[in-house]
């Protein structure tokens, strides 16, 4: 009876001791985690300040540089013997790609308002990164207008479900649109860090859609986790709705 009891406390020991050190190594993984995401929320609104701070530069010299000539009245140009073939040599393809490029700014400034307004920094950017990483993808439209409104036609079906769900027809918090403007623009011109890992898919944590299981995940960043596909080779389904 002795030896029994004595290997039973042995035995809670050891079971105590098994439970302490996985307990300790989830706080510590927690709080790497924790910190991981600090570090990169912090590199992110380094770098957009410093985008911001050169738009504001630029802007702000094309403001105050000298002109070098007048401008020449509308008259003057429309009596000038030159004035057709100015007309007939203008390169109108820049107002469209200026056009194309606003346009492709504002949704993705949707996706990220609408999907993750409330989100740190580094959750926007995830957002932002799937958007991007689909419109490289060929399962998806290679424009970011045509990713994020895909589907949008139907009642359901579409990819985001902002773009079909009404939520679109609410009043915009002005405050989080300009921030959510200023972040896409960022991001299109270069400030963006691969945060969601390749991801071309993502959920919100309290949910599990159909579609998870046959995925990847990737990364779990504030409220979303986020997937991408098993292999190039093995993708054969269409694309899965958010």
């Amino acid at each position: 009876m002795r030896s029994l009891l004595a290997a039973g406390m042995v035995s809670v020991c050891i079971v105590a001791t098994a439970m302490r050190t996985s307990v300790n190594a989830e706080r510590v993984e927690a709080v790497e985690t924790a910190q991981l995401a600090m570090a990169q929320e912090a590199q992110l609104v380094t770098d957009l300040a410093n985008y911001l701070a050169a738009e504001t530069a630029a802007a702000r010299e094309a403001l105050d540089a000298p002109r070098l000539k007048p401008a020449v009245p509308t008259a003057a140009m429309m009596t000038s013997t030159d004035a057709i073939a100015a007309l007939a040599n203008f390169d109108f393809t820049e107002l469209t790609v200026a056009k194309l490029d606003g346009e492709e700014r504002a949704c993705l400034a949707q996706a990220i308002y609408y999907e993750a307004r409330s989100e740190p920094r580094v959750g926007q950017l995830a957002v932002a990164d799937v958007v991007l990483n689909r419109t490289r993808s060929p399962l998806y439209p290679n424009s970011i207008c045509e990713v994020v409104f895909q589907g949008a036609e139907r009642r359901t079906g579409c990819q985001f479900s902002f773009t079909c769900d009404g939520a679109m027809q609410a009043r915009l918090n002005q405050r989080k649109w300009k921030a959510s403007q200023d972040l896409a623009g960022a991001v299109l011109a270069g400030v963006r860090a691969p945060v969601s890992r390749n991801a071309t898919h993502y959920h919100a944590t309290y949910v599990t859609p159909y579609w998870a299981k046959s995925l990847t995940p990737t990364a779990t960043i504030g409220t979303h986790k986020f997937y991408k596909f098993p292999s190039r080779r093995t993708v054969a389904a269409a694309p899965a709705a958010m």
